[in-house]
């Protein structure tokens, strides 16, 4: 265990606040301690490690008959702690105080019992204070959790596997900016995954000198920050069943592939359709395994490449698909230390904008629609400012009210223990502006048919065409030179202004297209990008593949064979997936220079666009709402196809959130959630561009 009094001294200097996982992962790994000799990080460990300590009641019973079974073939140590025995689950997997509460009807009007439940917990804990001696085998983690809370047991081991039980640690949902007593504390119905350690500081203190603040998530959050016990957000323990973040019908359970809790089992359609899900998806891996590990545009039989068209995996499990085509070897790190940069290429739609509807249920005072908001560069760029040895390459570019930026080291922005990005990677940028709207093909609008798009928006069909026409008349000014130009660029759509774009890119004779990152920004008045937790991410995705050529291995055939376990990068596209239907431009889209060099290649498509009846609904009031609605799905629908198609394997990326409102649960005001702002890469549909970055704590702070 590290020393107590280091441990103390620093987690107190950190106050009644949060710490995302790569803070307090990046603390870790700077303190040597002697127990670090003897945890070998990434150890699988056993279900039977885990202790999961439910609080249930008799009242609800049926919820525990569904969690058992869940894991009636999970050797998982689990105690109902219960309010009188229950008849759903074995009686020696309960425990029941000797005295029952007595406590009244809560001032929020709730029955007794449910105030008994809240402190049922803490009394179980106080009573055993000591996680060694419970009686069961000797866990190294207790889980604390609600009877409508499903635990992904696969996800919890993979999670629990990189961390020391013996380093004292409470993770969960953490609720913060929410004004209750003035800190920031854990959602209980997410689940508190504690370290023995953490454990045997707290357990002996509830009660006493952590006396019940009402609620046990309270209780544990206020124990913690006094036991100098860091609470660390884990964005895959979800609060409320917020498993779509699109705001479309259904969730979208490519969003749990690596989460660890949903509470509120109650509001989804189908448990039991989650729990299908996630066996899917784990089977995705199998039947990667043996084909090789090979991804292609295209179906075969089974001695073919896997078709990378219904290849849905998440960014977050990618690494584990990647190790596995490796048989779990350790990757070779490059001698060459210049393949650590990246370069970043930011393209923008300044056309584009978010539909407005979204806009007018949140309108707010004095704050300018997104409609009416002046065209100019976003307000989260400023944190390239920031950047440990950043670069701009661009002697044309300015911004920042005509300032040239100037990177600096972070230190001079951050408390020393949160400098994540200081190391010896650097950062190169550049940046385009398009002023222009992010649209179909006429190719594929023709091809879909304006009758077809007129249902979907419960318009006439000339009314679709009219629309058509002046979004194609919304060209760039530098394009309004003559007929010919008129004519070309009728068919210019998003995917034909990407190209361009990228084709003046290839013109630099691009080194390491698997380290160059592009993010298309189609509707930047209402964007934000956490810039940090990108290169988190992106650095990691590229630090899987050794890339020092100029010439990708992909680039002959853009529907040939892509091999997962290769030392070189294959081309990756990220972004949030909502099913097999889109993917949301909202939130923007993430593209390595080797997934461009591939579209540069595709030709040109011309499928039709198919709307989804459900997904996208579109019954808005005014026919210029629901013509805009129309388009946004569209573009939506198009977008998901030309990465499909083109031979770009889709990372599905729930921290690339495409509506704000998704973050607003339990933030008080509906101002954004700062854990979950600081630990997204980007949030879509913000009404205003300053919040973000007001509330982003992390950077500026």
């Amino acid at each position: 265990m590290p020393d107590s009094r280091w441990h103390r001294k620093f987690w107190t200097e950190q106050g009644d606040q949060f710490v995302t996982l790569a803070e307090y992962d990046a603390v870790l790994n700077t303190v040597s301690t002697s127990r670090s000799r003897g945890f070998t990080k990434w150890r699988r460990p056993a279900a039977s490690e885990v202790l999961v300590l439910v609080m249930a009641s008799h009242s609800l019973q049926e919820r525990v008959a569904l969690l058992e079974h869940t894991w009636s073939d999970v050797d998982m140590q689990r105690l109902y702690l219960v309010d009188d025995w229950l008849s759903t689950a074995p009686q020696e997997r309960q425990w029941r105080p000797q005295t029952p509460s007595s406590n009244s009807a809560g001032s929020f009007g709730m029955e007794s019992n449910y105030w008994d439940a809240q402190s049922r917990q803490l009394e179980f804990m106080q009573k055993h204070p000591n996680v060694k001696s419970l009686g069961f085998p000797v866990p190294n983690w207790v889980v604390l959790a609600d009877d409508d809370t499903f635990i992904h047991v696969d996800a919890l081991l993979d999670f629990i596997a990189g961390h020391d039980p013996e380093v004292p640690a409470l993770f969960g949902y953490i609720l913060s900016d929410a004004h209750v007593l003035g800190y920031d504390y854990p959602c209980g119905g997410a689940g508190m995954l504690l370290s023995f350690a953490a454990y045997d500081v707290l357990a002996p203190r509830l009660l006493a000198d952590c006396p019940l603040l009402a609620f046990n998530d309270l209780t544990l959050g206020f124990c913690a920050h006094s036991q100098s016990v860091p609470v660390v957000h884990h964005p895959g323990m979800h609060c409320a069943p917020d498993v779509n973040r699109a705001m479309r019908t259904g969730e979208n359970l490519l969003d749990i592939q690596k989460g660890i809790a949903v509470h509120r089992l109650i509001g989804f359609q189908s448990f039991i359709e989650l729990v299908g899900t996630l066996d899917m998806l784990k089977g995705q891996v199998r039947a990667l395994l043996q084909r090789r590990c090979l991804l292609a545009a295209r179906s075969g039989d089974d001695s073919e490449p896997l078709d990378s068209r219904r290849f849905f995996w998440s960014v977050e499990a990618f690494e584990d698909a990647v190790s596995a085509c490796r048989g779990h070897a350790p990757r070779v790190p490059t001698e060459n230390p210049t393949t650590s940069n990246l370069h970043l290429d930011f393209f923008f739609f300044g056309g584009g904008l978010p539909v407005a509807g979204y806009h007018k249920d949140r309108s707010v005072p004095l704050l300018a629609e997104p409609a009416l908001r002046a065209a100019r560069w976003p307000e989260w760029m400023e944190q390239l400012r920031h950047l440990k040895d950043c670069t701009l390459e661009s002697e044309s570019f300015e911004m920042f009210d005509g300032e040239s930026p100037q990177c600096k080291s972070l230190g001079e922005a951050k408390r020393s223990h949160k400098s994540l990005s200081e190391r010896k990677e650097t950062v190169s940028w550049k940046a385009s502006w398009r002023s222009t709207v992010p649209r179909l093909s006429r190719l594929q609008v023709e091809a879909t048919g304006y009758e077809a798009l007129a249902a979907n928006a419960e318009v006439d069909a000339l009314k679709v065409k009219e629309s058509f026409e002046a979004l194609e008349a919304n060209r760039r000014p530098e394009e309004k030179e003559s007929e010919d130009t008129r004519r070309h660029s009728s068919t210019k759509s998003w995917l034909e202004e990407l190209k361009s774009f990228g084709k003046k890119l290839k013109a630099l004779k691009w080194r390491s297209p698997g380290r160059r990152w592009i993010f298309v920004d189609f509707s930047p008045s209402s964007t934000f990008l956490n810039v940090f937790e990108s290169l988190r991410i992106l650095r990691g995705l590229s630090n899987l593949y050794h890339d020092v050529s100029t010439r990708s291995v992909y680039l002959e055939d853009v529907r040939g064979p892509v091999d997962l376990g290769a030392e070189r990068p294959p081309p990756l596209a990220l972004a949030y997936e909502y099913f097999d239907l889109n993917v949301e431009q909202a939130a923007g889209l993430w593209l390595n220079g080797v997934a461009l060099q591939r579209i540069l290649r595709c030709r040109p498509l011309q499928h039709p666009i198919k709307l989804d009846p459900e997904a996208h609904a579109n019954d808005w009031e005014k026919e210029e709402d629901r013509l805009a609605l129309m388009w946004h799905n569209a573009i939506a629908v198009d977008i998901f196809r030309a990465l499909r198609f083109c031979g770009v394997v889709l990372l599905h990326t729930p921290s690339m959130v495409p509506h704000a409102l998704s973050y607003l649960p339990y933030s008080t005001y509906r101002r954004s959630h700062p854990p979950s702002v600081a630990t997204s890469m980007s949030i879509g549909n913000i009404a205003s561009r300053t919040g973000a970055q007001k509330h982003f704590r992390h950077i500026l702070e």
